[in-house]
Protein backbone atom coordinates (compact mmCIF):
# COMPACT_ATOMS: atom_id res chain seq x y z
CA UNK A 1 0.00 0.00 0.00
CA UNK A 2 1.59 3.56 -1.30
CA UNK A 3 2.40 5.39 1.99
CA UNK A 4 0.71 9.06 2.18
CA UNK A 5 2.38 12.13 2.11
CA UNK A 6 1.84 14.75 4.04
CA UNK A 7 -0.50 16.73 2.12
CA UNK A 8 -2.43 13.54 1.33
CA UNK A 9 -2.47 12.38 5.25
CA UNK A 10 -4.15 15.96 6.23
CA UNK A 11 -7.76 15.51 7.57
CA UNK A 12 -9.89 17.96 6.37
CA UNK A 13 -13.22 20.12 7.74
CA UNK A 14 -16.85 19.64 6.15
CA UNK A 15 -16.24 22.90 4.62
CA UNK A 16 -12.47 22.65 3.43
CA UNK A 17 -13.39 19.40 1.87
CA UNK A 18 -16.84 21.01 0.01
CA UNK A 19 -14.26 23.68 -1.05
CA UNK A 20 -11.88 21.39 -2.31
CA UNK A 21 -14.05 19.80 -4.69
CA UNK A 22 -16.56 22.74 -5.43
CA UNK A 23 -19.71 21.49 -4.17
CA UNK A 24 -22.04 22.90 -1.48
CA UNK A 25 -21.75 21.17 1.67
CA UNK A 26 -25.31 19.52 1.76
CA UNK A 27 -23.50 17.52 -1.66
CA UNK A 28 -21.02 16.47 0.36
CA UNK A 29 -22.81 15.10 3.23
CA UNK A 30 -25.29 13.48 0.56
CA UNK A 31 -21.82 11.57 -0.78
CA UNK A 32 -20.56 10.81 2.25
CA UNK A 33 -24.18 9.68 3.75
CA UNK A 34 -24.25 7.27 0.43
CA UNK A 35 -20.63 5.72 0.80
CA UNK A 36 -19.47 7.68 -2.25
CA UNK A 37 -16.72 9.11 0.16
CA UNK A 38 -15.17 8.33 3.77
CA UNK A 39 -16.05 10.36 6.11
CA UNK A 40 -15.08 10.19 9.78
CA UNK A 41 -16.20 11.73 12.93
CA UNK A 42 -14.23 13.77 16.06
CA UNK A 43 -15.70 12.96 18.88
CA UNK A 44 -17.95 16.17 18.94
CA UNK A 45 -19.56 14.19 16.32
CA UNK A 46 -17.97 16.42 13.64
CA UNK A 47 -17.17 15.26 9.88
CA UNK A 48 -13.80 14.98 8.59
CA UNK A 49 -12.23 14.18 5.22
CA UNK A 50 -8.81 12.76 4.37
CA UNK A 51 -7.52 15.13 1.34
CA UNK A 52 -6.48 11.88 -0.28
CA UNK A 53 -9.97 10.92 -1.04
CA UNK A 54 -10.70 13.74 -1.98
CA UNK A 55 -7.95 13.68 -4.67
CA UNK A 56 -9.23 10.56 -5.72
CA UNK A 57 -12.71 11.70 -6.27
CA UNK A 58 -11.44 14.57 -7.94
CA UNK A 59 -9.36 12.08 -10.24
CA UNK A 60 -11.72 9.51 -10.81
CA UNK A 61 -14.81 12.27 -11.46
CA UNK A 62 -13.93 15.69 -12.67
CA UNK A 63 -12.83 16.10 -16.12
CA UNK A 64 -9.71 19.06 -15.69
CA UNK A 65 -10.34 22.13 -16.58
CA UNK A 66 -8.49 22.58 -19.72
CA UNK A 67 -11.29 20.21 -20.59
CA UNK A 68 -14.44 22.74 -20.86
CA UNK A 69 -13.32 23.78 -24.12
CA UNK A 70 -13.86 20.37 -25.83
CA UNK A 71 -17.20 19.72 -23.87
CA UNK A 72 -18.31 22.90 -24.70
CA UNK A 73 -17.71 21.66 -28.41
CA UNK A 74 -19.25 18.57 -28.00
CA UNK A 75 -22.26 19.86 -26.65
CA UNK A 76 -22.92 22.42 -29.49
CA UNK A 77 -22.55 19.74 -31.92
CA UNK A 78 -25.23 18.10 -30.17
CA UNK A 79 -27.69 21.26 -29.63
CA UNK A 80 -27.10 22.09 -32.85
CA UNK A 81 -28.35 18.55 -34.09
CA UNK A 82 -31.64 18.94 -32.57
CA UNK A 83 -33.69 21.41 -34.67
CA UNK A 84 -33.11 23.56 -31.84
CA UNK A 85 -35.62 26.53 -32.59
CA UNK A 86 -38.58 24.02 -32.83
CA UNK A 87 -40.60 26.31 -30.06
CA UNK A 88 -39.97 29.37 -32.08
CA UNK A 89 -41.95 27.52 -35.09
CA UNK A 90 -45.12 28.27 -34.53
CA UNK A 91 -44.57 32.14 -33.58
CA UNK A 92 -46.42 33.99 -36.12
CA UNK A 93 -43.81 35.99 -36.44
CA UNK A 94 -41.87 33.33 -37.90
CA UNK A 95 -44.04 32.03 -39.72
CA UNK A 96 -44.58 34.52 -41.77
CA UNK A 97 -40.95 34.52 -43.05
CA UNK A 98 -40.48 33.16 -46.42
CA UNK A 99 -38.01 30.12 -46.55
CA UNK A 100 -34.79 32.23 -47.91
CA UNK A 101 -35.47 34.72 -45.02
CA UNK A 102 -35.35 31.46 -42.62
CA UNK A 103 -32.42 29.91 -44.25
CA UNK A 104 -30.42 33.41 -44.05
CA UNK A 105 -31.39 33.74 -40.44
CA UNK A 106 -30.41 30.09 -40.13
CA UNK A 107 -26.96 30.84 -41.25
CA UNK A 108 -26.61 34.11 -39.14
CA UNK A 109 -27.60 31.98 -36.04
CA UNK A 110 -25.27 29.03 -36.91
CA UNK A 111 -21.79 31.74 -37.47
CA UNK A 112 -22.69 33.23 -33.99
CA UNK A 113 -23.19 29.95 -32.67
CA UNK A 114 -19.72 28.91 -33.74
CA UNK A 115 -18.21 31.96 -32.93
CA UNK A 116 -18.83 31.85 -29.34
CA UNK A 117 -17.98 28.31 -29.30
CA UNK A 118 -14.56 29.01 -30.26
CA UNK A 119 -14.90 31.85 -27.72
CA UNK A 120 -15.30 29.82 -24.64
CA UNK A 121 -13.00 27.16 -26.21
CA UNK A 122 -10.11 29.44 -27.27
CA UNK A 123 -9.45 32.12 -24.30
CA UNK A 124 -6.27 33.62 -26.62
CA UNK A 125 -8.46 34.41 -29.52
CA UNK A 126 -11.21 35.96 -27.71
CA UNK A 127 -10.29 39.77 -28.38
CA UNK A 128 -10.60 39.15 -32.22
CA UNK A 129 -13.74 36.65 -31.88
CA UNK A 130 -15.21 39.82 -29.79
CA UNK A 131 -15.02 41.98 -32.87
CA UNK A 132 -16.42 39.45 -35.02
CA UNK A 133 -19.16 38.72 -33.35
CA UNK A 134 -20.17 42.40 -32.80
CA UNK A 135 -19.97 42.25 -36.91
CA UNK A 136 -22.27 39.28 -37.06
CA UNK A 137 -24.40 41.17 -35.10
CA UNK A 138 -24.66 44.45 -36.64
CA UNK A 139 -25.42 42.14 -40.02
CA UNK A 140 -27.86 40.15 -38.03
CA UNK A 141 -29.15 43.39 -36.93
CA UNK A 142 -29.93 44.40 -40.60
CA UNK A 143 -31.34 41.34 -41.55
CA UNK A 144 -34.14 40.94 -39.10
CA UNK A 145 -35.12 44.28 -40.46
CA UNK A 146 -35.11 43.76 -43.88
CA UNK A 147 -37.05 40.59 -43.39
CA UNK A 148 -39.33 42.55 -41.46
CA UNK A 149 -39.21 41.82 -37.64
CA UNK A 150 -39.55 44.19 -34.95
CA UNK A 151 -37.47 44.95 -31.79
CA UNK A 152 -39.71 42.71 -30.26
CA UNK A 153 -39.27 39.44 -31.99
CA UNK A 154 -35.80 40.11 -32.57
CA UNK A 155 -35.50 40.29 -28.70
CA UNK A 156 -37.47 36.79 -29.01
CA UNK A 157 -35.43 35.42 -31.47
CA UNK A 158 -32.50 36.30 -29.65
CA UNK A 159 -33.43 35.27 -26.03
CA UNK A 160 -33.83 31.46 -27.15
CA UNK A 161 -30.34 31.64 -28.82
CA UNK A 162 -28.92 33.25 -25.87
CA UNK A 163 -30.72 30.03 -23.74
CA UNK A 164 -28.97 27.94 -25.74
CA UNK A 165 -25.50 29.47 -25.78
CA UNK A 166 -25.76 29.89 -21.43
CA UNK A 167 -26.99 25.95 -21.25
CA UNK A 168 -23.28 25.03 -22.62
CA UNK A 169 -21.92 26.47 -19.70
CA UNK A 170 -24.34 25.93 -16.71
CA UNK A 171 -24.69 21.82 -17.12
CA UNK A 172 -22.04 20.78 -14.65
CA UNK A 173 -19.12 19.22 -15.94
CA UNK A 174 -19.08 17.12 -12.58
CA UNK A 175 -21.48 14.54 -10.77
CA UNK A 176 -22.10 16.99 -7.89
CA UNK A 177 -24.97 18.84 -9.64
CA UNK A 178 -22.83 21.99 -8.74
CA UNK A 179 -20.59 24.75 -11.23
CA UNK A 180 -17.27 24.84 -11.18
CA UNK A 181 -15.08 28.34 -11.12
CA UNK A 182 -14.24 27.82 -14.84
CA UNK A 183 -17.75 27.79 -15.24
CA UNK A 184 -19.02 30.43 -13.57
CA UNK A 185 -15.83 32.64 -14.30
CA UNK A 186 -17.18 31.77 -18.11
CA UNK A 187 -20.65 32.33 -17.98
CA UNK A 188 -20.49 35.77 -16.88
CA UNK A 189 -18.05 36.90 -19.35
CA UNK A 190 -20.04 34.94 -22.05
CA UNK A 191 -23.18 36.67 -20.54
CA UNK A 192 -22.09 40.05 -20.75
CA UNK A 193 -20.71 39.23 -24.24
CA UNK A 194 -24.09 38.36 -25.01
CA UNK A 195 -25.64 41.41 -23.90
CA UNK A 196 -23.47 43.37 -26.39
CA UNK A 197 -23.94 41.19 -29.26
CA UNK A 198 -27.65 41.82 -28.78
CA UNK A 199 -27.09 45.55 -28.39
CA UNK A 200 -25.36 45.46 -31.80
CA UNK A 201 -28.50 43.88 -33.19
CA UNK A 202 -30.31 46.34 -32.01
CA UNK A 203 -28.26 49.04 -32.90
CA UNK A 204 -28.02 48.14 -36.50
CA UNK A 205 -31.73 47.39 -36.30
CA UNK A 206 -32.51 51.18 -35.15
CA UNK A 207 -29.77 52.68 -37.54
CA UNK A 208 -31.45 52.06 -40.93
CA UNK A 209 -33.60 54.85 -40.55
CA UNK A 210 -36.89 53.85 -42.17
CA UNK A 211 -39.44 51.67 -40.91
CA UNK A 212 -39.66 47.90 -41.48
CA UNK A 213 -41.70 46.63 -43.74
CA UNK A 214 -44.01 44.00 -43.03
CA UNK A 215 -43.47 40.48 -42.71
CA UNK A 216 -45.66 38.37 -45.18
CA UNK A 217 -48.77 37.57 -43.32
CA UNK A 218 -49.13 41.30 -41.81
CA UNK A 219 -50.31 43.05 -44.41
CA UNK A 220 -53.62 40.90 -45.10
CA UNK A 221 -54.52 42.24 -41.22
Amino acid sequence: MKALGDQDARWLSLGEAASRLGVDEATLRHWADTGRIRTFRTPGGHRRFLAADLGALLQRETPRVEDLGQLVERRSARVLARSPAKSLRNRPWFLALDAAARKRARGYGRQLFGAIVRYMSEPQARRALRVQLLAHGRRYGREIRGAGLGPAEAAEAFGFFRGLVLKLVTEPRGRGGMLDETQIRTLLEVSGLLDEIFGAILHAWDSEGSAPRPARGDAAR
